[in-house]
């Protein structure tokens, strides 16, 4: 893609719009198209990079996922968890059946 110039036509900014559900009237494609272009070119540029010795999960700052210790509490009596409950079975929420097509 080195050296490759992309853009796209206003009938393609369009035909993305549409598979999107975006309503994008004419002026808003031709001012669309040049923001598009412009991504797109800065995509490029992205892709000319050499990025041989960076590791595909190599981050700039460490991401860590804090955890809290696990507690045991009460949990809520069934009545109370089950009273605003659309659909209820015995002492469960009632939920549709997603498999061999039943309704429950």
């Amino acid at each position: 893609m080195e050296g490759c110039k992309v853009s796209l036509s206003q009938e393609q900014v369009k035909h993305v719009a549409r598979l999107a559900r975006i309503r994008l009237e004419s002026e808003d494609a031709a001012r669309m198209t040049v923001h598009l272009d412009a991504v797109l070119e800065y995509m490029t540029q992205l892709n000319e990079l050499n990025t041989d010795d960076i590791d595909p999960t190599m981050h700039v700052i460490p991401l860590t996922m804090p955890l809290r210790d696990d507690q045991v509490r009460t949990s809520l009596p069934v009545e109370e968890a089950l009273k605003n409950a659309p659909d209820r079975r015995d002492n469960m929420f009632g939920v549709p059946r997603i498999m061999d097509g039943g309704d429950r």
